[in-house]
């Protein structure tokens, strides 16, 4: 009987490590189709601003399809779509002098500034994403009034209460590719080391 028991264990061990070698190949192929763009300047930012990666990729693969020059019918630029307004605001808070709205265009500068405006909205409304991102498409002002006046409750099962359909999809879809990317990644945001070789950050 205990040598029953013995055999059965070593079967599930044996299943259990090639179901982990499996599941590393599987994430290692999906990381060959999904590979992250701008990983070191998004990770740089991230941990200087105490914000999640991942959050960071998924709200510019929504809000640009990562396209640099990308501009909206309303005026938002670059990779995080970044209203002219809002970056001049931003653009004082973090000192940075002579700015005007081309250097929207600057991938790097873009990911810096869009990833301090989140890390504002985090200090502004707790570390909550969900009413993060509804504040980040929606505007903060729109955002505070709908928890005040109990419009929206501000969690993500209550997404369906916020008034503006175009941020209630956005909301859902930036979640959605966090989520993914976090999965095949396995929660560790990559970065290239001096080698070359990826590394991954201590978040």
């Amino acid at each position: 009987m205990a040598e029953g028991r013995r055999s059965r264990a070593g079967w599930f061990l044996l299943i259990f490590l090639i179901l982990v070698l499996v599941l590393g190949q599987v994430r290692w192929f999906l990381q060959k189709l999904y590979p992250i763009t701008y990983v070191d300047e998004i990770g740089y930012h991230a941990w200087q601003r105490g914000v999640d990666p991942f959050l960071v990729y998924a709200v510019m693969y929504v809000e640009s399809r990562l396209i640099p020059q990308a501009v909206s019918h309303r005026g938002a630029r670059g990779l995080m779509q970044i209203m002219p307004d809002t970056a001049r605001w931003i653009a004082k808070e973090m000192g940075i002098e002579d700015f005007h709205e081309d250097m929207l265009s600057d991938p790097g500068i873009n990911i810096s500034m869009g990833t301090w405006y989140l890390g504002s909205l985090y200090r502004e409304f707790g570390a909550d994403d969900v009413i993060v991102l509804a504040a980040y498409n929606a505007g903060r002002g729109n955002v505070a009034r709908w928890l005040e006046e109990a419009v929206w409750s501000g969690k993500v099962t209550d997404v369906e209460q916020i008034p503006f359909p175009e941020t209630r999809e956005y909301v859902q879809r930036v979640l959605r590719i966090r989520d993914w990317y976090r999965y095949i990644y396995g929660g560790q945001w990559p970065r290239r080391n001096g080698g070359g070789e990826m590394a991954t950050w201590g978040f």
